[in-house]
Order: structure tokens, then C-alpha cells, then sequence
């Protein structure tokens, strides 16, 4: 499962893929279709209690973080949306 699971954190944006060369960001991987946290944490049992009721906001903040971190990924590799 760790190749799925490496997927989905990519596939989520949680892990996104770049590289730096001379200073300069490039985005090496941007996925077609931008899939929701849950989809990279629910696979993994670790996280299973974030899908309790009383979690569900932790999972609404972990997902407005790599929005936001996504977002700033863009603008230093130049392809914000």
C-alpha cells in the first residue's frame, strides 16, 4: 500500500513534487484531478479517529493548510491559478 498511499499524498497535494535549481521553483508533477485530504488519510489507520464527529474539524484544517500551501507552491513555481 505505500505506493497508493505514496499517490494519494501527492494526488491530495499534501506532498507536493517540485524542484529548486539555480533558485529557480518548478513544479515537476500537478495533478489532473486535486483530490481532498481525506482520500491520502483514510487508507492509513493511524488517522482513523480524524473521521470521528468530534475531529471532523481537524480534518477541515488540515485541508485549508494544503490548500493554502498549495497555493503559495504555485506562485514560486509561477502557475498560480
Amino acid at each position: 500500500m505505500t505506493i497508493e498511499i505514496t499517490r494519494l499524498a501527492v494526488d491530495t497535494c499534501y506532498w507536493p513534487l517540485y524542484e529548486v535549481e539555480d533558485g529557480e521553483w518548478k513544479l515537476t508533477y500537478r495533478p489532473k484531478e486535486k483530490l481532498p485530504i481525506e482520500e491520502f488519510l483514510q487508507p492509513q489507520g493511524r488517522f482513523r479517529h480524524l473521521f470521528r464527529e468530534e475531529n471532523k474539524h481537524v480534518i477541515e484544517e488540515l485541508q485549508a493548510e494544503v490548500d493554502r500551501k498549495w497555493q503559495q507552491m504555485l506562485e514560486r513555481c509561477g502557475e498560480a491559478e
